[in-house]
């Protein structure tokens, strides 16, 4: 759910992606950031833990997030995104480390997949501003709606969502909304390994100028980004996943996330 972030680094990609998509989230706890249709049965719990590694030719970034996933209902579903650590370290400039934004999202099953037809999918969102660090976060608290679908073509089960984000705007410095989207597949070839992959994309949050008032820089936020990820995943049990992802966006920065899910009742 989520923003990803800065030039070609970690702030960036946590911030934009988290802006833009929520999920994601300011980073991604679980090995797809493109919001599925695929809700938890009620009553059931997932909680997701990731290690966000990325380097870029302006220095590297590292993002610890969870996901907390609970199935409200059938067809209503809770997720909560904090992020406990960042930091941020580029070759120029100030460093920062610390706690990041926390995300909410509801999302509200409207259509099961049937026959043909996918599911569909609604979701809300708010990213509450708890990063005390104005190179991690804006301090300023943002809201994005979703339209999710997902669809089954034999082992693949393909997944798609189209977001729009009401950016909250820190004074002296102008910020457009953003509009993003999300594609993704996962492949199963069997019960134990999935493989996976996908495409984000967002359009600008900044004209170009991340300066606000006095010049005060405004790395978390950037302009429109595309990033595509490629990964695998390995289940332990019935209720573990354990994955590897490797993303690679505009900015030519790449990010290892390895990370793992655990799904109970």
């Amino acid at each position: 759910m989520w923003t990803r972030p800065v030039a070609p680094s970690v702030g960036r990609l946590v911030g934009l992606l988290a802006l833009a998509l929520g999920g994601q989230t300011p980073a991604a706890a679980q090995n797809l950031e493109t919001e599925t249709a695929r809700l938890l049965p009620a009553g059931w719990w997932k909680i997701g833990n990731a290690f966000e590694f990325q380097t870029s030719s302006e220095g590297i970034e590292a993002a610890l997030p969870v996901a907390i996933e609970y199935g409200v209902t059938g067809r209503l579903e809770l997720l909560v995104e904090p992020v406990p650590f960042t930091t941020i370290r580029p070759k120029i400039g100030r460093r920062a480390a610390g706690p990041g934004d926390v995300e909410a999202t509801i999302t509200y099953l409207v259509r099961r997949e049937h026959g043909g037809a996918p599911a569909l999918a609604a979701a809300a969102e708010v990213k509450l501003p708890t990063a005390r660090d104005s190179l991690i976060g804006t301090r300023h608290t943002d809201f994005t709606a979703y339209v999710i679908a997902s669809k089954r073509f034999g082992r693949l089960d393909a997944h798609a969502h189209v977001a729009y984000t009401v950016v909250g705007k820190p004074a002296g410095v102008a910020l457009d909304n953003v509009i993003a989207f999300a594609l993704a597949g996962v492949y199963r070839p069997n019960t134990q390994v999935e493989w996976f992959g996908e495409v984000l994309g967002s359009t600008a949050a900044s004209g170009g100028s991340e300066s606000g008032a006095g010049g005060a820089a405004v790395p978390e936020v950037s302009g429109g980004e595309l990033v595509g990820t490629l990964g695998a995943g390995k289940h332990i049990g019935a209720g573990l996943l354990l994955y590897l992802a490797v993303s690679y966006d505009n900015n030519a920065a790449v990010q290892l996330r390895p990370g793992l899910t655990l799904r109970f009742r």
